[in-house]
Order: structure tokens, then C-alpha cells, then sequence
């Protein structure tokens, strides 16, 4: 699954990646709130404030697609 955050007012690309509560690697990021204090919990771009509550974050399943697969006779 993707994560993607963004902030609430301006709509700026903050994180986007692997789901963060479900990574089994590079655990440097251990939830969202780290990646808002990796901006300062200020947006960038416009200034806005940055929390959990306040930035919209969607997470989405990776489609799945069986097109192009053939099996053995």
C-alpha cells in the first residue's frame, strides 16, 4: 500500500511512499508525525501548521493486475 501526505491548506506534496506504519525497512521514519517534524511542523510552502489531525492523509491498495501473465501447458 502507498501513503501520501499533504498539507491541508495549500495541498503540497509532504511524504509519499510505502505506508509508514507498515514498512519492514528503513524504520527512520516511525509514523507521520515524524515526517511534519521533518519540515519543522510548518508547511514549506505556505506557512501553514502542520499535525496529524490537521494534514490529509490517504493511504491507498496497490492495484493488482493479472494482464500479460500466461501460464504453463
Amino acid at each position: 500500500m502507498s501513503e501520501k501526505i499533504n498539507c491541508p491548506q495549500c495541498g503540497m506534496l509532504l511524504y509519499f511512499g510505502e505506508e509508514i506504519s507498515r514498512r519492514l525497512y528503513m524504520r527512520a521514519i516511525p509514523d507521520e508525525a515524524a515526517v511534519l517534524a521533518g519540515y519543522g511542523n510548518v508547511c514549506p510552502r505556505c506557512g501553514a501548521s502542520l499535525s496529524v489531525d490537521s494534514v490529509k492523509i490517504e493511504i491507498k491498495r496497490r492495484a493488482t493486475s493479472k494482464e500479460g501473465v500466461t501460464h504453463g501447458s
